[in-house]
């Protein structure tokens, strides 16, 4: 199939991000990629080498911004900590409310992740989110008891576990294609759950 002129990687990439979306990352080929923008197969293979690099092009700008979000999240609760400002870690609406507007700006990347992620290297990247969670938990639980607070003992299998479960349900509400206030709506539910959990577990 001869090339349509203009064919850049961006058009690739947009054709790219539908045909995952709908089928996922192991039920898309490169040559049904390169069909529907109306290249050839070897085209396609001019701007990006493997699927799998096709498919980082989609998320990895994702990821960095997670990965930012995260290291500031775990920098504020650090500074609450140190302040002893325990009530304001709980207090979640600020970091909620530009996480969900970071999710909706980039919803269909941030659901490419989520659901389609399957035989990729960003496989089951919320229990990767979650158990980075746990370490920031582990890490501090003992300062806090340095502190004077008075924390129980828990294992952190049974942390990792529920803070798993945790990441998992937050994630339901791209799963199932929620509007912005449907999901400010779920999230805030979710959160209130959980937050009860985690405080009467740690006692703070």
């Amino acid at each position: 199939m001869p090339a349509k002129k203009g064919n850049t990687p961006d058009k690739i990439k947009a054709v790219a991000m539908s045909i995952f979306l709908q089928y996922g990352f192991q039920g898309t080929s490169m040559q049904q990629i390169a069909a529907a923008v109306g290249i050839s197969a070897p085209g396609i293979y001019k701007h990006f080498d493997r699927k799998e690099a096709l498919f980082s092009a989609l998320v990895d700008p994702i990821i960095e911004k997670i990965r930012g979000i995260l290291r500031l999240t775990e920098s504020e609760k650090d500074e609450m900590f140190q302040h002893g400002q325990t009530d304001e870690v709980w207090d979640k609406d600020k970091t909620f409310s530009e996480t969900l507007d970071f999710i909706y700006e980039n919803f269909d990347a941030m659901k490419l992740l989520i659901c389609c992620a399957e035989g990729t290297k960003y496989e089951n990247i919320i229990d990767r989110v979650a158990d980075y969670e746990t370490q920031i938990v582990l890490r501090t639980l003992p300062d806090l008891r340095e502190k004077g607070f008075s924390i129980p003992l828990i294992e952190e299998e049974t942390i990792s576990l529920m803070m798993r479960n945790q990441y998992r349900t937050y994630v339901e509400f791209i799963k199932n294609d929620f509007s912005r206030e449907e999901a400010n709506i779920y999230i805030k539910a979710s959160s209130a759950f959980f937050t009860s959990g985690w405080r009467t577990l740690f006692g703070f």
